[in-house]
């Protein structure tokens, strides 16, 4: 346990990280992420909504649940409702893209990029620290490649993306209301060393 707490690497990060802030074990890294995240709610039938978005280069996940893409991807939340997440496309450009094939009248389009914060975790340690914190079998996640799913973790709502950015491995991205990050760095950080130690032991074992 006291080799893992040395290879930490930076303390956590204020209410609202502005800068990447990294945290490395032996098994798990955690980091906070820069990112576009605009949330599309509408009305229209998917069928039409997709039709319309055909011209945009855009695809909607249709099942709750699913993931699809890549800067941005699309994390469909519920029915009718998508969570798009970028890297490196700009929120303004993105939400004019999409604003002018869209019904505004029956579609919202909510920039959610200020408001909302983003971790990510990779490493063989990342399952076993979010299964401490929350009852979803994320072993068993790491089969079922990208996807998205909503959960608690210690009372926050996290909406929980397992995507493989590009040039990068397969990652869990936490994306919650950036003003409890703080709160949710120091629990995640609590949690590191024992979830290293359960990988250690178990490894990906279901």
């Amino acid at each position: 346990m006291t080799e893992l707490r040395n290879n930490i690497t930076t303390a956590s990060p204020q209410q609202a990280p502005a800068n990447v802030r990294k945290l490395t074990t032996g098994t798990l890294e955690l980091k906070t992420v820069s990112a576009t995240l605009l949330r599309l709610h509408s009305l229209e039938s998917a069928e039409h909504l997709t039709n319309s978005m055909a011209g945009t280069g855009i695809a909607l996940p249709l099942q709750t649940g699913q993931s699809i893409g890549q800067e941005p991807a699309v994390l469909c939340l519920r029915p009718n409702d998508w969570l798009l997440f970028g890297e490196t496309i700009d929120s303004a450009e993105l939400e004019k893209r999409l604003s002018l094939v869209v019904n505004a009248a029956e579609t919202t389009l909510i920039d959610n990029s200020d408001g909302l914060a983003t971790f990510r975790l990779s490493g063989p340690g990342a399952p076993w620290l979010l299964s401490k914190l929350s009852g979803l079998d994320y072993l068993a996640g790491l089969r079922q490649g990208q996807h998205c799913t909503r959960t608690r973790m210690a009372r926050v709502a996290v909406v929980v993306h397992y995507h493989q950015p590009e040039g990068d491995q397969f990652s869990f991205d936490l994306i919650f209301d950036r003003s409890i990050a703080k709160y949710l760095w120091e629990l995640l950080s609590a949690g590191t060393d024992h979830a290293g130690e359960l990988a250690s032991a178990y490894g990906d074992a279901l």
